[in-house]
């Protein structure tokens, strides 16, 4: 398969949030060092959407979605269902140290769908 020259990159409206909320746990966490800390997710952020850019099969697959729990069928039929309605056919997760980044996507487009910290037990959408 040939890498596309130049996927689209999308957010949802859950990962906007996502990354809001990291922002403000680091402030409430340490308001010393947030920012600086902030910055640093932010600049990785932007690493890995050009990664997914050129490459939007880079991540995992989606460890999730053998969920066998019942909420963890019910987080799987979301992203499903999110996916679906953007026409976007695999769920993937990006490791962006500490954090994980949801997305679905096609060779042409990629969809964010939220991050989470490595320590959280779900995605939340």
């Amino acid at each position: 398969m040939s890498l596309p020259a130049h996927a689209r990159i999308q957010a949802a409206q859950s990962f906007v949030r996502d990354v809001r909320a990291c922002g403000d746990f680091m402030r409430q966490q340490d308001a010393g060092t947030a920012e600086a800390r902030y910055a640093r997710l932010l600049a990785q952020l932007s690493q890995g959407r050009e990664l997914l850019r050129w490459n939007p099969e880079a991540g995992r697959p989606a460890r999730f979605l053998d969920a066998q729990s019942i909420q963890g069928r019910a987080l799987v039929l979301q992203v499903r269902s999110l996916a679906e309605r953007a026409g976007l056919p695999h769920v993937r997760e990006l490791i962006i140290q500490p954090h994980v980044l949801l997305y679905a996507h096609d060779a042409a487009h990629v969809l964010l769908l939220a991050l989470k910290h490595e320590r959280q037990l779900s995605f939340s959408l």
